[in-house]
């Protein structure tokens, strides 16, 4: 059983690596090994021994998957960051939701200016989207005494208290909406005008996935029609480009959902490296349904 991890990595990560895998044959970047499995930030080298590719990343849209032979399983690392975006996401939220961006430029200006704010209890949390990430903003936002309204395919759990097939039913029956699907070659543009226009008076949308899930144009028309509407993303089209986003109903962050810090990727390799793990032993987590990323993003910055 024998590992390649291919890409560099310091003295700490192949502590981690060697304390999980200990039975196994490790290889390290940059000295190439036509390994069994290859463990991957974005690129890969096939081999012939190649059986299993598994992600540190989240989402595979950045990879090549299409260039991926059927016979090799493609595992992504889907919940290894849904802890600290659906604290993000609610960072988000509670800006806006409690002016705090607003309201702290007005104080540091020396005016003392008190506005309304949002109460989250009672409204309605509608999540696209039902994933890791999806499932740990809902056990936050019932914390917040909210309901919940998922669209998902992976089916849901008791922290929801609707569940639709129908993205614009969710949007217009939501007071918060959060993205938090991957983007697929089915999700892509899957949020146009028309559904936006279904949303409610005073909304917030919440991307915590990526941004071409939304379609550029229509969102920019959208928010400059509505400017009761919110667009709160931590994704934005054309990263690290960012352009058009002079809009006063948004508020962003550059791609940091996921996480920077030590902790949180110490988290996401050591459940990387365990899968590893599961497909050795014929359980493998998080496997990519290929047929679904026949394009691949070039757009890609983040986890």
């Amino acid at each position: 059983m024998d590992v390649y991890i291919n890409f560099p990595v310091d003295t700490h990560v192949r502590k981690i690596a060697e304390s999980i895998l200990q039975d196994f044959d490790l290889h390290w970047f940059p000295d190439y090994f036509d390994a069994e499995v290859q463990i991957i930030k974005d690129r890969y080298v096939l081999g012939n021994r190649t059986k299993m590719i598994q992600t540190i990343s989240a989402g595979v849209d950045h990879i090549d998957v299409a260039g991926i032979p059927d016979k090799i399983i493609l595992c992504s690392n889907a919940g290894a960051y849904s802890i600290s975006v659906a604290e993000h996401t609610f960072a988000l939220i509670l800006s806006h939701a409690k002016n705090i961006i607003e309201n702290n430029s007005l104080m540091k200006s020396g005016t003392f200016k008190q506005s309304p704010t949002t109460l989250l209890y009672g409204k309605t949390l509608g999540i696209v989207g039902y994933g890791g990430i999806g499932r740990r903003v809902a056990e936050i936002g019932k914390a917040f005494g909210m309901k919940i309204a998922a669209y998902t395919r992976s089916g849901a759990d008791d922290n929801v208290d609707k569940l639709t097939d129908d993205v614009a039913e969710l949007f217009a029956s939501s007071d918060m909406i959060v993205l938090s699907i991957p983007l697929t070659d089915k999700t892509k543009g899957m949020i146009n005008y028309k559904i936006l226009q279904k949303t409610k008076k005073n909304a917030f949308i919440v991307n915590v996935a990526r941004a071409d899930i939304v379609l550029k144009s229509d969102m920019l028309r959208f928010l400059r029609e509505n400017p009761d509407r919110w667009y709160l993303s931590d994704v934005w089209w054309d990263e690290p480009n960012i352009k058009d986003a002079d809009l006063p109903n948004l508020i962003l962050s550059p791609h940091v959902a996921g996480g920077m810090s030590g902790e949180i990727m110490d988290t996401a390799l050591r459940l990387a490296f365990e899968n590893v793990k599961n497909f050795f032993d014929g359980h493998p987590r998080n496997v990519v349904k290929k047929e679904e990323y026949k394009m691949k993003s070039e757009r890609f910055l983040g986890i």
